[in-house]
């Protein structure tokens, strides 16, 4: 049953390949001259105050946020699984959801998506250290979590 959730991370991580996509090539698309400068309220600073630039993140950043964005499927899959073949969920927050499938997929969701977005703001407000090591702490605990759900579901069958 760990078929599915396989696939969906072959899939994207396929997807996201350098160079498998042509239109990502920046010898061949030229890059977009769009600089935009989104600003807090006025007094507070932090990372919204600053200009948006775009800038090249090589391969690295968005491989994580590909392996983030998988091991939360999965993370998501196994513990539906788990909880209807009897587990109970040991996170307290999740707890508190986890009778809702859509619930678990909406935190789901919403904990890989704050993820990247802060990454990609520290990334881009030229805090690149920060960035990878916010996805590498994102992807270690996922990692782990995903590692003990699925010796659970093994213990389950």
């Amino acid at each position: 049953m760990v078929r599915p959730a396989v696939a969906v991370i072959v899939f994207v991580c396929a997807c996201s390949w350098p160079g498998v996509a042509a239109a990502q090539d920046l010898d061949l698309v030229e890059a977009p001259s769009l600089f935009a400068k989104m600003t807090a309220p006025a007094g507070t600073g932090g990372l919204l105050s600053r200009p948006i630039v775009f800038t090249d993140r090589g391969s690295v950043l968005p491989s994580m946020y590909v392996g983030l964005i998988g091991l939360q499927v999965y993370d998501g899959y196994s513990t539906n699984r788990g909880l209807k073949n009897g587990a109970s969920e040991s996170n307290a927050v999740l707890g508190l959801v986890s009778a809702h499938p859509a619930a678990v997929w909406a935190v789901k969701g919403g904990t890989a998506f704050a993820s990247i977005f802060v990454a990609e703001r520290l990334w881009r407000a030229n805090h690149r250290g920060q960035a990878i090591a916010l996805m590498l702490v994102s992807n270690g605990v996922m990692a782990a979590v995903a590692a003990n759900n699925a010796g659970i579901l093994r213990r389950q069958k």
